[in-house]
């Protein structure tokens, strides 16, 4: 059995302890440091990306365009130069995205994927390897065909769509429909660019929602009262000008959890997203770290839905491995993770049988 030694997370709170695991699987979590630990820090469940738009790696990214003629479908910049790419460099620059992602321990993540069939094929290739994606494609055009629907459904785990100010409303009501009788995911961007009806939005009864960068108090209020997990991406809102409500979102007691949102404009960089979180958090009047954490780790589980056991609110006995180990900078651990730990202080990373260590 190999260990790791360190300040462990558990269901009660940190302890100085340490991990035995073997064979994908924890085997013992205990007060103490272990003899021989292959690796030793703060060791968490490893990280969760959940909004993502990989492939946007290879877009050169215009200072001067206005937020939607760069990413607004079906023809903005981003979407006319996804379009003229060969599927061997977007398949490279999605490998590449996926692999600084694993070197900064996120093993999940959530991707709107473009492209039509065509595009979430693409990605779906990758699933072999770790981190694994959550898959949602969306149509070429913003138009509901079933045919293609399912053809792109046969891909991936969902659909997930821009905002309703894109859509005719009766037509993306129809797609939610259809996509959610398939058991399948439905998520869409809301209040990005200007205030949406959430009562529209919550109609489509979305699985979770991105950005709501332009909502209100009572917007959130009623995501939190109808359990609509808010994916919140501060790092490319502020590139565009706008501060998401986040202590109004932890207030209101909605699941709030982390992207990064287009690879041209931000790097997948959930430990930086993390910090820049805690910030805002912080000019915003709250100053509590944990749900920064919580956000990107327990909240991005909560948003994947999976039925395998999990680590959800700390280290267990029993747990496939799913956790990392790292720097500690003499902190507290919640404050070291979320203001003072970088792209270099991952020390190791472990899922099912794999382990890794550092940025790759």
């Amino acid at each position: 059995m190999r260990y790791a030694s360190g300040q462990v997370l558990t269901r009660g709170g940190f302890i100085n302890g340490h991990v035995g695991f073997e064979d994908g699987v924890i085997r013992e979590v205990g007060k103490g440091a272990a003899k021989g630990p292959i690796a030793q820090g703060i060791i968490v469940p490893t990280l969760i990306n959940s909004h993502t738009h990989i492939a946007d790696y290879l877009v050169p990214l215009d200072l001067h365009e206005p937020l939607e003629k760069l990413v607004a479908p079906p023809h903005g910049l981003k979407h006319r130069i996804l379009e003229q790419t060969s599927d061997k460099r977007l398949k490279q620059a999605m490998v590449s995205m996926s692999m600084f992602m694993r070197g900064r321990g996120v093993t999940r993540f959530v991707d709107f994927r473009e492209g039509g069939y065509e595009g979430s094929r693409l990605l779906s290739s990758l699933r072999g390897g770790c981190p694994r994606p959550l898959i949602l494609g969306r149509p070429k055009g913003l138009k509901f065909d079933w045919e293609e629907v399912d053809q792109i459904l046969s891909t991936c785990e969902g659909i997930g769509v821009s905002s309703i100010a894109d859509w005719d409303y009766g037509t993306i009501s129809e797609l939610s429909a259809y996509v959610r009788s398939k058991g399948k995911v439905f998520a869409l961007h809301a209040s990005e660019r200007v205030r949406e009806d959430i009562d529209q939005v919550l109609d489509l009864k979305p699985s979770f929602i991105v950005h709501m960068t332009m909502a209100t108090r009572s917007d959130i209020e009623a995501c939190a009262k109808a359990g609509v997990i808010l994916v919140t991406c501060a790092r490319s809102n502020f590139f565009f000008g706008r501060e998401p409500p986040l202590a109004e979102m932890v207030r209101a007691g909605a699941t709030v959890a982390l992207g990064t949102d287009n690879a041209m404009i931000c790097l997948p960089d959930i430990l930086l997203e993390m910090e820049f979180a805690g910030r805002l958090l912080r000019k915003q009047g709250l100053t509590d770290l944990q749900p920064v954490f919580d956000m990107a780790t327990k909240n991005g589980r909560k948003l994947l839905n999976e039925k395998s056991p999990i680590a959800i609110d700390g280290i267990e006995p029993g747990q496939p491995c799913d956790f990392m180990v790292i720097r500690s900078h003499g902190g507290d651990p919640f404050t070291d993770l979320v203001l003072r730990s970088s792209s270099t202080d991952p020390l190791l990373v472990c899922k099912g049988r794999e382990a890794w260590r550092g940025p790759l």
